[in-house]
């Protein structure tokens, strides 16, 4: 954005910011809200009342007068307990004990005083009226930190509890809206993933670093206008006067789980020691979640900073030497020698040997391979690196089998999380946190299956740091405001081995160019398509996509001002929140085979080129039933025969230009730099 577009738009803020001095609510994404009329016991209202809210963590203290009206109002309150006391000359002092505010809601306490002296103290107890929205109509709910981990939330993570909210549906669909159009904020910070939407969020949120959890999940007011869905307002946790820690371990492991009967039923086909048998029947599974939590104040010996400064700190690891069961399928035994086997239309199963079989053509009396040289080099060569079938219920039993196996793709992650809270003074107070999230994962999809020991050729890495600061206080005695400053950023990546040729014998002869086929009929897997790649005609779970690379660096940098202001018997609230999203993605996955490299095409029916008909078994028809291919079968033949062969139909690679158009070297990754600002104004 130029120097002009961007004053222009701080013009814009300001001339809002001016102009809202109209409108009503005091709560925020990060603070709750007490309103209320002090009265006498005959109902009349009594102005110039002194009312005092104590914080009961912090002992931060906030005052405030009743008004002509004998109104009062303390907005932007932290969640947690108070207690609150209200005085008057010539009226007993009354006090309000184990007063909870919770986030993002607005309390109705209504006081009435008793004729006495001041020194006398009437304790009142507030009622559950107070509880009861009457400043809005959001409808949602509050967890709090202690409840959550008595929650289902299989991943430990607040956001999960989004699911079980009313209104809800398990996938995160909100009161009728799509899961992407929900927000999360975090302290008041826009943590929601731009690029996918949905539940996720761009830094963790543990629920042993959480103090209060609430969604509003119909009719939000004017404060959230980020998205049309869902909106949850996480509050971390904080320190206290006194000093709170938890040290956790959560451990999962498949020595208390009952094995699966297709683990066991693959195990018995293939290993026949009983002992390793017994070993290998499931695969490994040991999940470790484990840290601590620490809170309290930050110089307990010095009388005032005891009270003043506090601090928090959240530690959260998981070992996960996870391992998954895979399925891939493989040639038969009568394939790699260059053998086709097909039924007709009678139920007999015939065998075509490419390098001798003459029952090809439409009389069924021409060479299946007119070259008379059967089954490629190269071919044979890929198929040698492939272990034998395990499964004979997967494939298509004559060409095709299916190959179990069991991967090892752990994952490992650290959450580290601190956040300081400094009351300046009984007016104003700040906090700064910082947060860093750090995973390393293998996949279970781009496999290497060479040999029959299975390996993982892919990575997805992640890192997530968040830096968030904010002061909020009285400006005046009717004006509060609260100011909030955000940087969040996120930077992950699917990282997979190309396949060009790293294996000079599972690339084309004399060639660096791997070999796929652009269909979803692939049967070889090899390191990371281990640089090759054949195509036979039984599908399985291999996405055509398996190689390809992509990276994402996305900022969320916000500015968020939030001001109350209390006149007459009106609260008006309004606001500016800006957004800077800077963006960073490249990819190279937009081309058929999903390559950077070069990719040669193996099959029939792309490209220039087909199977001719005198390469094929006669189809079979209503008179012709034995020696023929089932007109169902024949694009499977000519693909089959394709893939032993080794027919390169078309060779294909990702173009990529720059900013100005001009083309950039084959092998250049696709790259998009955004960079979008996000500003929005309201006042209610």
């Amino acid at each position: 954005m130029g120097y002009r577009k961007f004053f222009s738009l701080l013009v814009l803020v300001a001339v809002a910011v001016l102009m809202a001095v109209y409108e009503a609510q005091a709560q925020t994404a990060t603070t709750g809200a007490i309103v209320g009329t002090v009265t006498d016991k005959n109902g009349a209202v009594v102005s110039g009342a002194e009312l005092e809210l104590v914080s009961t963590a912090t002992n931060q203290v906030v005052k405030t007068k009743s008004n002509d009206d004998g109104q009062y109002t303390f907005p932007s309150v932290l969640p947690g307990g108070y207690t609150l006391s209200v005085v008057k000359a010539g009226f007993r002092k009354a006090t309000i004990n184990q007063l909870k505010i919770d986030v993002s809601k607005s309390y109705t306490l209504p006081v009435a005083l008793e004729i006495g002296e001041v020194q006398q103290t009437v304790e009142v107890t507030a009622t559950a009226g107070i509880e009861l929205q009457t400043t809005d109509s959001t409808v949602g709910n509050v967890i709090a930190g202690k409840e959550m981990p008595l929650l289902p939330a299989l991943t430990r993570q607040a956001n999960d509890l989004l699911r079980i909210q009313p209104l809800s549906t398990p996938g995160g669909e909100v009161a009728g809206s799509r899961n992407d159009q929900t927000t999360i904020t975090l302290d008041g910070i826009d943590i929601t993933n731009q690029s996918t939407g949905g539940l996720g969020t761009v830094i963790p949120i543990p629920i042993d670093s959480i103090e209060e959890f609430r969604v509003g999940v119909a009719n939000p007011n004017a404060s959230f206008g980020r998205g049309a869905g869902g909106q949850a307002s996480v509050i971390s946790r904080r320190g206290t006067n006194d000093y709170h820690g938890l040290l956790f371990w959560y451990h999962q492991n498949d020595n208390l789980n009952a094995a699966t009967w297709t683990a066991k039923r693959t195990i018995a086909q293939t290993v026949t020691d009983p002992k390793v048998r017994a070993k290998q029947q499931e695969p490994e599974l040991k999940d470790n979640r484990f840290g601590f939590r620490l809170g309290g104040p930050v110089l307990p010996w010095s009388d005032s900073w005891s009270k003043k400064l506090f601090f928090f700190v959240n530690y959260e690891g998981r070992r996960f030497p996870r391992t998954t069961q895979i399925l891939r399928v493989v040639p038969t035994d009568s394939l790699r020698q260059g053998i086709l086997r097909f039924r007709d239309a009678s139920g007999t199963v015939n065998s075509y040997d490419l390098k001798t079989s003459k029952a090809c053509g439409p009389n069924g009396d021409l060479a299946c391979d007119p070259r008379g040289l059967g089954i490629s080099p190269v071919v044979t060569n890929l198929f040698r690196n492939l272990p034998a079938g395990n499964d004979p219920t997967a494939g298509d039993g004559f060409n095709t089998i299916g190959f179990r196996g069991i991967v090892t793709n752990p994952l490992n992650n650290n959450y580290y999380n601190s956040r300081f809270d400094y009351n300046v003074n009984d007016k104003w107070r700040a906090d700064f946190a910082f947060r860093y999230f750090g995973e390393v994962a293998e996949g279970a999809g781009l496999l290497d299956i060479r040999g029959g020991n299975v390996k993982s050729r892919e990575s997805l890495p992640t890192r997530q740091n968040m830096i968030s600061a904010g002061v909020s206080g009285l400006i005046t005695q009717n004006l509060s405001g609260e100011f909030r400053f955000g940087w969040v950023r996120t930077r992950t990546a699917l990282d997979r081995l190309r396949p060009n040729g790293s294996a000079a014998e599972l690339a084309l002869a004399g060639t660096e160019t791997g070999i796929t086929n652009g269909q979803s009929h692939v049967a070889l897997d090899l390191g990371a398509r281990g640089g090759a790649q054949s195509i036979l005609s039984e599908p399985i779970d291999v996405d055509t996509q398996l190689a390809r690379k992509q990276s994402n660096d996305n900022k969320n940098i916000q500015w968020n001002a939030d001001l109350n202001w209390v006149r007459g018997s009106h609260t008006w609230q309004f606001g500016t929140h800006v957004r800077w999203l800077p963006t960073l993605h490249r990819r190279d996955d937009k081309v058929l085979g999903a390559l950077g490299a070069l990719v040669a095409q193996i099959d029939s029916d792309l490209g220039p080129f087909s199977m001719p008909n005198t390469v094929r078994p006669p189809t079979c028809t209503a008179t012709v039933t034995r020696n023929c291919i089932p007109a169902a079968d024949v694009q499977t033949w000519n693909r089959t025969l394709a893939s032993v062969l080794g027919v390169v139909d078309n060779v294909s690679v990702l173009a990529v230009r720059d900013g100005q158009l001009k083309p950039l070297p084959f092998g250049e990754t696709l790259e998009s730099d955004t960079k979008l600002w996000a500003p929005e104004m309201y006042w209610q």
